[in-house]
């Protein structure tokens, strides 16, 4: 019989299987490294953990305590990031990293605490996709219908949702962490997945693992790096958006106040800066940026009516780029690319028929400026409402994307998400046979007689699944919802996160990638398609269905993300001899916090967007809301959801990235370019400094000292990355409460010079209550000024 080997499985070594049949091969050894991923090394390994783990693996609950608080605050800010780019990427990970090597933790403790760290950060990713497509269909105009928006949500109808789904989510999370102990012998043991990147968090728990290679300063100093480019990223965001100036009794950034002054009454610097982004040619008007070209058919030749160019100051999507690397970024790129300056384009120059729920019809994109206006004047009465309406012309291929290019990008996130797991077929036909399997092992080897529990016992989750199953119908029935409808969604819930759940983190493992947005659709069409088909039955308004399906796919897309943050932590910790039962504990205890604080930060968010106090582009949200109106009312284009489909198929037929693709498409060029520019800027880095510095190390000192200088160094670069997320998803925070604050007040006093100085006011204090206290948290934790005889304290206490 010959050794089992796929695309991504190798066959053992002779000197790695020579170290196992001697028993001299260990935990982090080179030929540990030799041999991932073989099979062979992971079975030796957990029969090796089996019996030594529990003098290696302790838990140490103040510890876990400090990674839940990292994830926990962090989980606010992956909301932030979420909303505004459409990418749930944390820092927190690394943050918690680092913590432990300053705090000279041990590999175990390291991994112990952050799997709390990934389980309170990942526990609200739902409330980021999903939720806030319920404010957007409540109060954004652009998915209301003739007759009104689609979803009226009354006195205490957000409270009320946001229990339902908070509480749902925390059970839908545990359920997620048990789901995945099915699996854990079988695609990280006997077969293992490869789980792309992995490696590098392993590389890490080895540095922390030997203090002579200085990581424990150089963790001090990353931590100082992410306070200071967190700090530099906020001053500089504070000059480019905060409004500052205050000029008869309206309030303007820094930059944009300097644009105008370098403007004429038509042209300037204004016509190419404005609003943190520098853009094409746009049109001026007494020194102010008036928005993109008007479509103008006796300038039908001009190009900047068909399209819009620029790149946002965004230091966030910068970072993104950085941690994607040029081929992921391109990808994403090329879908804005093809949205931009070919869909867009096209649309506009034939003129596109587009339908329109404030006037329910479909009118040419050409004519749709000019159509809107007479509706807003007809139904004016007073001053403002008539001053409100603007003008008759209108920037067309904003239109035209909104209108139609998103469509299909929608279509594109769909079809390659569905197409995505499709191929993947092989890989899951026989995932029957691996529950079996699963069911089928030593549970005794669960628990071990005078040690205590190896692994989370198979046992608790068919009880688990009742609790679940009976909770779930308890608070969507609290929640108001009707009983058979509760029902039903629970039996849903259990077998979508099991099936579907199994699935993603089968790609995940395969491909470093969980399709959370691709497999989120497909449950929010079941539960679309149940709800509004048989709403009579289950005894549902047209509202309450949509509302149902909505927070119910919330509730999935945290259940399923639980289950791929946690296949990383069991993957390291098998290497380093942690037992399972420590990584699962540490996941379940950080949902609680994460779910709280994750989603009360995204509802909060999610309003202000919807309210249109600020200005984030939630891409899944919005196509949540988009599909909700057409699912609910029938109405937008079916052709362009269905060419994007064929699109998104074939992108992710010739690339695998087809979700990425549409994902890329429904952003804005300025959004997704400084993306590209980050990950190529990764790239030239790499291969003009890193590569020379780390050849000359290795020929110097070896490879393995070469190696770990290039994760320490790659991981300087991950701070200052880290730094730039921080500080944007801060900052942007901070902003949006001011704004909130702001609609609180009456219009007179929210625009005097009073409140504009209160307001500036209470922005700095608060940043340097925030700075005081993140400077004594260091402080005390020996990163600022600490001493060796500190840190033994720490590590001890």
């Amino acid at each position: 019989m010959g050794v089992k080997k796929s695309a991504y499985r190798q066959p053992v070594t002779p000197e790695g299987l020579k170290a196992i049949e001697n028993g001299t091969l260990t935990w982090l050894d080179d030929e540990m490294y030799n041999n991932l991923n073989t099979g062979v090394l992971e079975q030796y390994l957990e029969e090796k953990n089996l019996e030594e783990a529990f003098e290696v693996s302790h838990w140490d609950t103040r510890k876990v305590l400090l990674g839940i608080a990292i994830g926990a605050v962090f989980s606010g800010v992956t909301a932030y990031i979420g909303l505004k780019l459409g990418l749930a990427i944390s820092a927190a990970w690394y943050i918690a990293y680092v913590l432990g090597m300053a705090l000279k933790w041990s590999p175990s403790e390291v991994n112990i605490a952050t799997s709390a760290t990934t389980g309170a950060t990942h526990a609200s990713t739902g409330f980021i996709f999903t939720f806030p497509a319920i404010f957007l269909l409540a109060a954004d105009k652009q998915y209301w219908l003739s007759d009104g928006p689609l979803i009226v949500l009354g006195a205490g109808e957000t409270i009320r949702l946001a229990f339902v789904g908070i509480v749902a989510s925390m059970f839908a999370g545990f359920l997620g962490v048990m789901y995945f102990i099915i699996f854990r012998r079988v695609w990280l043991v006997e077969d293992p997945l490869p789980l792309p990147g992995f490696e590098a968090t392993l590389k890490m728990l080895d540095i922390a693992s030997d203090v002579s290679t200085g990581a424990v300063e150089h963790a001090r100093e990353s931590l100082k790096t992410i306070g200071v480019w967190t700090s530099i990223t906020m001053l500089a965001l504070f000059i480019i958006e905060y409004p500052l100036i205050y000029m008869k009794g309206k309030t303007i950034a820094v930059t944009d106040y300097l644009a105008g002054l370098a403007s004429a009454d038509g042209f300037g610097v204004a016509s190419f800066y404005s609003k943190a982004k520098i853009h094409q040619p746009g049109e001026v008007v007494d020194g102010v940026a008036k928005g993109p070209a008007h479509y103008d058919p006796e300038q039908w030749y001009n190009p900047f009516m068909y399209t819009y160019v620029g790149v946002a100051l965004t230091p966030s999507m910068f970072a993104i780029g950085w941690f994607m690397k040029t081929r992921v970024a391109f990808l994403v790129n090329l879908g804005t690319i093809v949205g931009w300056f070919f869909l867009v384009p096209l649309a506009v120059a034939f003129n596109v028929p587009v339908y329109e729920g404030q006037l329910g019809a479909s009118v040419p994109l050409q004519d749709l400026p000019g159509a809107l206006y007479a509706s807003c004047m007809a139904s004016a009465v007073s001053q403002s409402e008539i001053s409100a309406c603007g003008v008759e012309t209108g920037a067309v291929q904003m239109y035209a994307f909104s209108k139609a290019v998103r469509f299909i990008a929608i279509g594109a996130i769909v079809g390659g998400g569905i197409f995505g797991l499709l191929k993947m077929w092989k890989t899951f036909a026989n995932i029957f046979v691996d529950i079996g399997k699963a069911f089928k092992g030593d549970s005794g080897k669960e628990y071990m007689e005078g040690k205590g529990w190896y692994e989370w016992p198979l046992a608790h989750i068919p009880i688990f699944m009742l609790l679940t199953f009976g909770s779930m119908i308890i608070i969507f029935m609290l929640g108001d919802f009707p009983i058979m409808a509760s029902i039903v969604f629970s039996l849903i819930l259990l077998m979508t996160t099991f099936l579907l759940g199994a699935i993603a983190v089968r790609v995940m493992g395969e491909t470093g990638i969980e399709p959370v947005s691709g497999t989120s659709f497909i449950v929010l069409l079941m539960l679309f398609g149940v709800f509004l088909n048989f709403n009579e039955a289950l005894g549902l308004t047209t509202q309450e269905a949509v509302l149902l399906g909505l927070v119910g796919t919330t509730v999935f897309g945290s259940a399923i993300s639980m289950s791929g943050t946690v296949i990383g932590d069991y993957k390291n910790s098998l290497y380093i001899g942690n037992r399972p039962y420590h990584i699962s504990k540490g996941n379940i205890m950080g949902v609680v916090p994460g779910a709280v604080i994750g989603a009360g930060v995204a509802i909060f968010l999610a309003n202000e967007l919807a309210q249109g106090r600020i200005d984030l582009i939630a891409p899944q949200a919005n196509a949540f809301a988009t599909f909700s109106v057409i699912f609910a009312e029938g109405q937008g284009d079916l052709m362009l959801l269905l060419l994007g489909f064929m699109l998104g198929v074939f992108v992710e037929w010739a690339t695998g990235m087809g979700t990425s693709f549409g994902l890329g498409m429904y952003l804005d060029v300025p959004h997704t370019l400084p993306m590209l520019i980050g990950g190529v800027a990764r790239d030239r880095w790499e291969d003009k400094q890193l590569k020379p510095r780390i050849e000359a190390i290795k020929e110097k000192e070896g490879t393995v000292v070469a190696e770990k200088q290039r994760a320490l160094i790659l991981l300087g670069t991950f701070m200052v990355a880290a730094g730039l997320l921080t500080g944007e998803a801060f900052f942007g925070t901070e902003s949006s409460i001011l704004s909130f604050v702001d609609s609180l007040w009456g219009e007179d006093f929210g625009s005097s010079i009073t409140w504009h100085f209160l307001r500036l006011g209470s922005f700095v204090m608060l940043n340097v209550m925030i700075g005081y206290l993140i400077y004594a948290l260091f402080k005390r934790a020996g990163v600022i000024g600490g001493s060796d005889s500190q840190d033994a304290e720490l590590v001890e206490a």
